[in-house]
Formats: structure tokens, sequence, C-alpha cells
């Protein structure tokens, strides 16, 4: 750390002798400030972005005359003359008028820090808030909303995440930078962690990165939740809403309500909501009840979410966040198993055994301290933040023991966490290059078991303490950006003495696995990853780029553990995974018609694929995988206000078996997923009306002999239409309508297809419908 901050006040010497700087606001033609606006000095190449609050600081290299351009998505750009001085503090007041148009310029700020698309090297998708509420529209939970996404695999329509899949790795789920994955025993619960009424936006960074820690092989996904932005003391938005199924509508009424208030007091912003949903019975294409087994189903979801933001003074800020979700199903129906390829398991009247399954709570709480210029050319950001997390599973005999006088039983997964983040940028500026470097340090602490609910232990308490100092440096020069990082991960996982849990089979008196005792100790992993990416942006029309990216993460070790048979936890084969992704790409934008494409190959000398022993258990196998594929977007305006979309994403994956160079064996399902295409048409009249149409097109994949294991079933292609409309009845009332699955296609959800289970064997929803009424007041 020492060494670091050295290298930061000889990098700021350098930039802040006497700079002439550019402060300002930026704000709409209503006052209200605009938050991620890109201020770019034309002459130089230099720029920055605007806070939470459309403040921004912009350090100009020497007296002079320049244009200044402010963009923003929704915005129309607008170019700013100025003339500074020497020594001078230029103090700007910007205003920017709504444009239809949708503007080449995209903010990432999941880097750490705020940067626009041409300053990333990499692949990114973001999702803004409007886009987030249409398709909240037609999904039954977050993980739908994604499912538009390059790069992501589809939903799997249940509380479970397994198979959502992004680029063919597991991807860390985040709600503003806080993990909300469990990567010490993965329990696919992690997509469905907030209520998307919460969330302002969502950014996904594709390939292996590291800027987070454990867990991104295939990328992060970050919801970053609500901002105070409103103008007025007090603010309210309230949205009732009612949703079920248009097939054997009876008892599948559902109902919603979501209220929000925001406003400000002199130097304080806020914002808080609630929400309350309950979900009837899902139905199939022909009527029939889903499988309520991990379903959605007669689910009651609860939400709360709060963000305080007080602006200490002009370069200070202080900010806290709280968001809390469940969701509980209790059902009146327990499932009628089918077979597999033959006829789907159904959900039949009965009496579930267990208490409800689902994400019992979530609690995120986040303390965000930002001293801008703190000293130099330094800002400074400081995030303490910490996590509760407790998912419960059903009911299954699986957990039989006669000795103990359980019929069965259900596990649940608890985690918690509490991390900080020190966070220093320093811009500099050495003759003809300019940029920043970002540095700092991660501390986290993981504690992490999966126990039944009756109080056995099946996972020990797994105690992790990860410290990593990182750095990340940008370059421009003229139209090239360069940046190149370096992390350094030293993690220790400390595990008790434990003895694994005794299996049965029904009606037997003598355990078939489990009752090993285990020696606890320590577990250490350290690992140096590197990134490095160019970007080239001298054409509008085509601005490529090229990067080399690493991830590091440990597989699974609750899994490991659970089934282990040796008799210490130093023998346990629990190496980690270091992932290395090569990508190349570009983005282009011709007229009004936007592309982007990338290809990149993923690879790692370790892997995590699961696969099923003769006993049914799950292993972790070991061997090189290398996982590739290509992703294409293209978005255009066809008439005015009309607009059309399409995308394509292709993934495949291979496993060396015999560790010998030789890629023979595919990977399964649950980590690779068909080619998947995305279109939509959209259409808006004034600010009145608009419609929005698309298609989900998912291929089929085979590539497993006819005796099907887990991962291995065949996977028929899949037809999905959705479509979306909004009123704006006045203007502070709005009519929305959402139909899911609008040609009430029949078929069977992805997972059900590869899991190669007759208890999993389950259909998709029939067609479904979403009405709300949302008031602004």
């Amino acid at each position: 750390m020492k060494y670091l901050l050295m290298l930061s006040l000889l990098l700021s010497s350098f930039a802040y002798s006497q700079q002439p700087t550019v402060k300002g606001k930026v704000t709409d033609q209503n006052n209200d400030p605009i938050p991620y606006v890109s201020v770019l000095a034309q002459e130089t190449g230099k720029g920055t972005t605007t806070d939470d609050q459309g403040n921004f600081t912009l350090n100009i290299a020497q007296a002079g005359s320049y244009t200044l351009n402010f963009s923003a998505i929704g915005f129309k750009t607008l170019p700013k003359k100025v003339q500074i001085e020497e020594n001078q503090q230029l103090e700007l007041s910007v205003v920017l008028y709504e444009s239809m148009e949708q503007l080449n310029e995209v903010v990432i700020t999941s880097n750490r820090t705020r940067e626009t698309l041409d300053e990333v090297p990499s692949s990114v998708s973001v999702l803004s808030s409007k886009q987030v509420e249409t398709l909240a529209q037609t999904s039954n939970s977050v993980a739908d909303v994604l499912t538009e996404i390059p790069g992501i695999s589809l939903s799997s329509n249940r509380t479970s995440s397994t198979g959502q899949t992004l680029r063919g790795r597991n991807m860390l789920i985040l709600i503003d930078g806080i993990p909300q994955s469990t990567p010490l025993r993965k329990g696919g619960r992690d997509i469905n962690t907030i209520d998307p009424s919460s969330i302002e936006r969502i950014e996904v960074i594709k390939g292996a990165t590291a800027i987070y820690g454990n867990g991104a092989d295939g990328g992060i996904v970050n919801y970053i939740t609500k901002k105070p932005k409103a103008n007025k003391k007090l603010e309210s938005t309230t949205i009732v809403g009612s949703e079920g199924s248009l097939v054997a509508i009876n008892n599948t009424v559902g109902s919603r309500i979501t209220q929000t208030f925001s406003g400000h007091l002199d130097k304080l912003r806020y914002v808080a909501s609630g929400s309350f949903r309950q979900t009837g019975v899902h139905k199939d294409a022909n009527g029939e009840v889903i499988s309520p087994f991990y379903g959605l189903g007669e689910t009651s979801q609860y939400s709360l979410f709060g963000k305080v933001n007080y602006s200490i003074t002009d370069s200070q800020s202080i900010e806290l966040m709280y968001n809390y979700f469940s969701s509980n199903q209790d059902s009146r129906y327990i499932p009628q198993v089918g077979v597999y390829g033959e006829t789907a398991t159904i959900g039949v009247l009965g009496e579930d055994l267990g208490e409800d399954q689902g994400n019992r709570y979530n609690h995120n709480v986040q303390l965000t301290y930002d001293y801008n210029q703190i000293f130099h050319n330094t800002d400074f950001r400081l995030n303490l933040y910490s996590q509760d997390f407790r998912t419960v599973y059903g009911y299954t005999d699986s957990f039989y023991n006669p000795e103990l006088g359980y019929d069965g039983g259900q596990s649940s997964i608890i985690s918690s966490k509490k991390g900080a983040r020190f966070n220093f940028k320093t811009s500099y500026n050495i003759g003809n290059l300019t940029g920043d470097l970002l540095y700092g340090l991660d501390a986290l602490n993981d504690k992490t078991a999966q126990e039944l609910m009756d109080g056995r232990s099946w996972v020990p308490e797994m105690d992790m303490n990860n410290l990593a100092p990182y750095a990340q440096l940008k370059t421009r020069y003229g139209n090239f950006v360069l940046k190149a990082g370096i992390r350094f991960e030293n993690i220790k996982i400390e595990i008790p003495d434990y003895t694994t849990l005794e299996r049965y089979s029904v009606g037997e008196t003598t355990p078939n696995s489990g009752g090993v005792a285990i020696e606890g100790g320590e577990l250490d992993y350290n690992a140096t990853t590197f990134n490095v990416g160019l970007r080239y942006n001298k054409w509008n029309t085509f601005k490529p780029f090229v990067s080399f990216s690493q991830s590091f993460s440990i597989a699974d070790l609750g899994r490991i553990l659970r089934d282990a048979t040796e008799n210490t936890v130093s023998q346990i084969n629990s190496e980690a995974v270091i992932a290395n992704n090569y990508e190349v790409g570009f983005n282009s934008h011709l007229g009004e018609t936007r592309f982007s494409g990338a290809y990149f190959i993923s690879t790692s000398d370790l892997g995590s694929t699961y696969r099923e022993s003769e006993s049914g258990a799950f292993e972790i196998l070991r061997q090189p995988e290398k996982v590739y594929g290509f992703e294409f977007s293209m978005d255009t305006e066809i008439l005015r206000n009309l607009n059309f979309g399409t995308s394509v994403s292709h993934t495949e994956g291979k496993i060396d078996s015999n560790d010998d160079g030789d890629y023979n064996n595919y990977m399964g399902g649950d980590r690779i997923p068909p080619m998947k295409i995305v279109s939509y048409l959209s259409y808006q009249w004034q600010d009145k009306f608009d419609i929005r149409l698309s298609h989900i097109y998912s291929g089929n994949r085979d590539r497993f002999e006819p005796d099907y294991t887990y991962g291995k079933g065949p996977v028929d292609s899949i037809n999905i239409t959705n479509l979306t409309t909004n009123y704006q009845l006045s203007p502070s009332t709005k009519l929305g309508l959402g139909i899911k699955n609008l040609f009430n296609n029949d078929y069977y959800n992805v997972i059900s297809q590869w899991n190669a289970r007759d208890s999993n064997y389950i259909k998709a929803n029939g067609t479904q419908f979403n009405i709300s009424l949302t008031v602004n007041l």
C-alpha cells in the first residue's frame, strides 16, 4: 500500500503543477442533475464523467481555447467552447436537452471508476433504467431480465439459476459491488437476490476478471440500485399490478404493489421503496400446473430498499444503502414425477413436507465515502459493506436417517460477508500521454456453511479472509487507449474438524456414504492475475479492441468438503482455477445503426465441471477446459421512432479429459448453452405510447451418446415471443401491459432438457400477462 501511495504522489506531481481546471454541474431542462455525462475536451481527447449529482472536474493541460463535448444517453450532445487562462478554475453550468436518439455513448461504473465505452477494451452490456423496467414487464424474476443480454444463457424459470452462465462460465453477481454469489458453496440462488424495482441499471462485464475477487470466470453482473435524483423535497411513485396465466386462469392470478419515495433537503438526498409481490399457480401452455419443484409459482416476495446521500462539502459526500429481499414458496401442490423425454413432471394437489423453500433473506448494507481531489489529482473512495444471506432448498428423502429418526430433510446455505474497499484514482498528464491510475486494497471475510434445517451439518463453516491489493493503469495516446492491471490474491480459509454427513438409502439401516471424520486445517490460496487491453477509436465506423484478462476462483470448495473421503483437509484436491480470457472485438456507428461484435477464447488448466457418479453424487472434474465463441449485435432506427435490433450469441466448450492437449469431450448443458438469437422491434409515439415486440430463439444442442446423465441431455430449439406496451394516461399516470410467451408456445425449459432427470423434466409457462398502473406525484 505504501508503494502505491508513493507512485500516486509521483504521478500527480507531474500533473498538478498549476494546471487550469474546468468545474461545473450538468442538469436537464427541469434542473435535475444528470449523472454519467461524458465531458470530453475535443482538442486533447482528455475527459471525465459527472458524478451522481451531475458534478464534474476536468484538468486541462495548459491555457487556451477548447471545445468541451457533453454527451449522455437520451440527451442531445452539447459542444461548448471555453477560454481558460493559466492557473484559472473555470466554473460552468451546463443544461442538456432530451433526445429520442440513442447515442453511441455508454458509461460503465463497474470497473470501479466511471468510464465511457470508448475507454474499455473489452465487451460490456448495459441495461438502462428504462430497459430494466420494460424487460421486467415480461419476467418472472430478475434472472429473466438478463435473458436478452448477449452471452448470458436463458433463465431456468426457477428459483435456481443453475445453468444460467456467462460465456459458458460462472459469473459473479453483485449489488452495488457487493458480492451476492457464494463461491465457497455454489448454491445457484445468487441471480434472484433483488427486486427489479430497486434497480437503476445493470452492467455486465464479460470475460474473466478479478476486479472484484473470487468467482468471476465468465465475468460480472452488477445490479446498480436506484440513486437519489429527485428535484423536490418529496416525490412519490406508486405501482400496482396484477399478473397471471391467460391459459386456464383459475388460481393463477397474483398481485403486486411498489411504493417509492424520494426527495432532497438541502445537501441531503434520499430514495426509499418497498414492494410486495404474490404469485399464483404457474401453468404450462396446456393449462397443466407446473411442478412446484424449485418453482416461482405461489411465492411471496418482499423487498425493502433505501439510499441516503449527503454532500459534506463540494468535494466530499457520504452515502448509505440498504437492500432487503425475500422470496418464499408456500405451495398447495407437490410434484407428480414424469418420465424424462416422454411425459412432463407436473404439480398435483398434496401436502409438501418441510418448510417453505426459497431465498429466506438477503440483507445488503453499504457505506460509501467519496473525497474528490483528496490530494493533488487523486480521488478517494471507501466502501464498507455487509451481506447476510440464507436460502432454503426443497424437502427430499435423500437425507433419510433411521438412526436419528429422520425420514428426510432439506438443506440450507448460510453466508455472511463483511468487506472494505479502499480505492484511489490519480489522473496524470505527461506530454502526449493522459490517463489515470486506479489502485487500492480489498479486504473480505466470507463465512459460508451448508446445513440441514433440522440442524445436521452438511458442509462445515468455511471462514475465508481475503486481502488483495491491485492497480489498474489507463493511458490515452492519440486515438489509442491502453489498459493494464494487476491484482494480488491472498486468501486463507479455515475449516474446523468435522464429520461428513451419513447418507442412507430409504429403508436401509446401514449408511452408504459419509460418516468420515475429517481433520480441519487452513487452506492458503495465493495468486497474481493480470489484464491488458488496447482499443483504437479513430473511426466511428470501426473501433476495434483486443484484450487478455484473468480470473481467480475456488472450485466449489463446499461440495468437495461434503463428499470428502480423505481424513485431513490438507489432502483434499481443492486447487483454485485461473481462467485466461482472450478477446478481439469492435464497435461501429454508421448513421443510425450501431454494431458490435466479439470473438473470445477462455482456457483454464483446472476445471470446475460437475459429473454425476454412479452413486448419484456429484464430482468436480479438474481437467483442463477451453470455452470459445462469438457475439454480435445490431441496433438501428428503421423509421423515426421505429427501432429494430438483433443479437447472436454462440458458445462452445470442451474438456481435455486425458490432460494431453486434446480437448476431446464436450461440456454439458449446465455450462454450455445452445445458440441464442434475440430480436426486437419497438415503436414510440410522442411521449404517450410505446410498444415493443421481442423474439428469443434458443437453438438445439446434442453432443452426447443416448445414455444421458446430468448435463448431457439433448436440447431442442425454442421460440419465445414477448410483447410490452405502455400508455401515458396523464402526465402523472401510466398504464403498462406485458405478455410473456405471446403465442402460447408449448416447450420444456432448457434446464429441463439437459438435466436428463425425471423429476426435473418440467415444462415452461404458457402465456402470461402482467398489467400495471404507475402514479407519480
